[in-house]
């Protein structure tokens, strides 16, 4: 008997645009470009939870402290995620939508072009009507930049 796997396109549904936490993201891309922390802080919950394969940081100081650290030492830094799925949460009365995609971050090391991308899964969950990142995976999958990534 032989067995055959098909790999068919994954087809994603169109972005609505209109969901509250895709306004939400537009937000923290906005703050993340003008560089205004109080916004991203406004944008996370105290107990937030930001992981990836390096580490995990727990609390909204320690979740920020790593967009702050981007903002403050890489010269010309542009950090942008990309929404390519949101998902509200579809019960009465529910609080919890989520969000994945990809991100890229570019910037200047020692004067030489660097740029990082990877993907992103974020849990958001609504305090009255604000809506908050509950807690974010990403991972870095391409790094370029013989400076920053050693290639």
């Amino acid at each position: 008997m032989l067995a055959a796997c098909v790999n068919r396109p994954v087809r994603l549904e169109a972005l609505d645009t209109g969901l509250p936490i895709v306004a939400a993201r537009q937000q923290w891309n906005a703050a993340l470009m003008s560089g205004d922390t109080a916004a991203l802080a406004r944008l996370v919950e105290d107990s937030a939870t930001h992981v990836s394969p390096q580490f995990t940081h727990i609390g909204r100081a320690a979740f920020l402290a790593q967009f702050v650290r981007a903002l403050t030492t890489r010269p010309g830094v542009r950090l942008v995620y990309t929404i390519e799925r949101a998902t509200p949460c579809e019960r009465p009365n529910c609080n919890t939508a989520t969000e994945s995609g990809t991100w890229s971050e570019t910037w200047l090391e020692e004067g030489e072009p660097t740029s990082v991308s990877g993907t992103y899964y974020a849990i958001w969950r609504r305090d009255a009507a604000v809506w908050r990142i509950r807690s974010e995976v990403f991972a870095t999958v391409r790094c370029r930049g013989r400076r920053y990534c050693g290639s």
